[in-house]
């Protein structure tokens, strides 16, 4: 049995929130301390970089599933025509 194998590529993600979270807070941390307005910063950029961090992430996690899904299994074609062909013919039955 011949399976394909298709692993989910982890470098792009982690940059991802790497840039869109963890950079961000680490630097609003610093300047709330070296500022002294500790929490104020923080929980500014925490209520802007957390809803981005998600959203970019997930869409980049779905994209990267449906990479992975079209390796493994891809489409089939000769199934879809099979079935427009059905379909055509019950519309025709109908009318």
């Amino acid at each position: 049995m011949d399976r394909k194998q298709a692993h989910i590529d982890w470098r792009p993600l982690s940059i991802a929130l790497l840039l869109t979270l963890i950079a961000p807070v680490c630097v609003a941390f610093m300047l709330d301390r070296w500022l002294a307005t500790f929490p104020v910063l923080m929980l500014v950029v925490g209520l802007i970089c957390i809803p981005l961090a998600t959203v970019v992430v997930m869409r980049m996690v779905l994209r990267e599933l449906d990479r992975v899904i079209a390796e493994v299994a891809p489409p089939d074609h000769a199934a879809d025509e099979v079935q427009n062909e059905h379909d055509s013919r019950l519309s025709d039955v109908s009318t």
